[in-house]
This record gives C-alpha cells, sequence and structure tokens, in this order.
C-alpha cells in the first residue's frame, strides 16, 4: 500500500503546477456560468431519449452538472491517455521500477492519482455551481438532489481505467482517440439496443445487437434518475467497479508483458 501511495503521491504532485490552477480557474468559471441550469429530462414522446434517461424515478439530474462532469470526463481522457506514455517516454517509469515496486502497484497508484486529479476538478465546478446557485436564488438544493450529481463520479472509475488501459498499449494521442470513439460507439450501441428492444424478437438483428451491447459499457446507466432505496443504487455501484476491475486487469496483462525500453 505504501508503494502505491508513492507513485498517487507523484501522479496529484500535477496539483501544484500553475496549468492544474488554471484548469481549476476553467472548472470555477464553468461552475458559475452553469448554475442555473434546470434538470435534465425529456418528455415520453422523445423516444429513445426518454428510455435512455428517464427509466427509473427518483432523484434527477441538473444540466449544469451534468456539463461539469463532461468536462471532467474530457480531463479524465486526456490525463489517463498522457500520464504513462508520458512516463515510458522520458524513462521515468525505468526510475520508478528501480525501486521495489512493481509494475501492477504502478498501475494502480497512476489509476487512482488522475482519478483524485478529475475529483478535484469535478468539484471545484460542482461547490462553485452550489454557491452561485445559492447566491441568485437564495436557496441551497437539496441534499438528496445534490447527492444525485455527485453520483455522477461512478462513471468517472471506470472511465479513467479505460483510458489507462488503452494507454497501456497505444501512445497518447492514440489513446485519447481510441478511447472517444470507444465511449462514443458504447453510447451509440446502447441507444440502438434500447431502439431494437421494440422490434419483434424473431429477427436476427435484435439478438446480434444485443450480444454486441455485451462487449461496451452502458453509461447512459450513470445518468439515469435513480431513488437512494433499493437495489438500483447498489447495482449502479456494482457496475461501475466491476467494469473498472475489468479494464484495470486488461491493462495491468498489458503492462506485464509490455517492453519499457
Amino acid at each position: 500500500m505504501l508503494k502505491i501511495s508513492g507513485v498517487f503521491e507523484i501522479t496529484v504532485k500535477k496539483m501544484k503546477e500553475p496549468a492544474f490552477a488554471m484548469l481549476l480557474v476553467i472548472a470555477v468559471l464553468i461552475g458559475a456560468s452553469v448554475s442555473e441550469m434546470e434538470q435534465l429530462s425529456f418528455r415520453q414522446d422523445s423516444g429513445v431519449l426518454f428510455g435512455l434517461i428517464s427509466l427509473e424515478q427518483g432523484q434527477p439530474l441538473l444540466t449544469g452538472f451534468v456539463v461539469i462532469f463532461l468536462m471532467t470526463a474530457i480531463v479524465a481522457i486526456f490525463s489517463g491517455a498522457t500520464d504513462i506514455p508520458k512516463d515510458i517516454e522520458s524513462r521515468m517509469i525505468m526510475l520508478v521500477l528501480t525501486k521495489p515496486i512493481t509494475r501492477i502497484e504502478y498501475l494502480i497508484g497512476k489509476y487512482f492519482g488522475i482519478v483524485a486529479v478529475c475529483i478535484c476538478f469535478f468539484l471545484s465546478g460542482a461547490i462553485t455551481a452550489t454557491l452561485v446557485h445559492w447566491a441568485r436564488a437564495g436557496e441551497i438544493y437539496q441534499v438528496q438532489m445534490l447527492a444525485r450529481q455527485f453520483f455522477m463520479l461512478l462513471a468517472l472509475f471506470p472511465l479513467v481505467a479505460l483510458t489507462i488501459m488503452f494507454s497501456t498499449f497505444l501512445a497518447d494521442i492514440g489513446a485519447m482517440v481510441v478511447t472517444a470513439a470507444y465511449v462514443f460507439f458504447s453510447m451509440l450501441i446502447s441507444a440502438v439496443s434500447i431502439f431494437v428492444d421494440m422490434l419483434p424478437k424473431s429477427l436476427e438483428v435484435v439478438s446480434l445487437v444485443h450480444v454486441i451491447a455485451y462487449f461496451f459499457p452502458n453509461f447512459f446507466y450513470f445518468f439515469n434518475s435513480c431513488k437512494f432505496s433499493g437495489i438500483v443504487l447498489l447495482a449502479l455501484i456494482a457496475y461501475s467497479f466491476s467494469m473498472t476491475a475489468i479494464f484495470l486487469l486488461v491493462a495491468s496483462f498489458q503492462m506485464n508483458r509490455r517492453d519499457m525500453i
């Protein structure tokens, strides 16, 4: 655990750099500008969009917080795609691995460090949005509604793991492009699978789409209205961490077989 925390500390040191301070300023500005956006919702006649976002009754997402999360996702993809390739290119990883630390410990430390950086960015925007809303409207968000916004962070854990996984196979730019394409295709498959559920079950395309969908995570789950009682929230947490574990296992396998020279 101490070895992992050492890599974690090295990773989060970027928070002290001027570039990260500018990033936090951007997060604060985004939070202030989107604080008065309304709930993210679709009418039932919106078809597939209603099916994707409004499956559960419960606390909805606020559009402003979704915008903050999307900006956080961009930071996650950029950081996750560049950190390990940058260490390999600069030979920093060789220096780290000469210490009594395994490649898997290095990978896990990097993962938690990047997640911490992204959470800091999200919190900066979210807290600013909450305070600006309080200043303008004279009221604070309900605790359950505010908690629902922070549960969006469950999507961050597999997203960072996914990006790191691709960064162990590709260079930084390639990892960013492939991650963005994979996430986009995952969302497309998830949307299509909702549509084909309305088709006759006898059609082969229905089964084919569902089989393909098993190979891609459904990020729409994290944007559904969610109840804080019952099994839905527990299932969402389990889904997030199971995807994270799968992506990190693939990344650790690649790290162990990769030539760092």
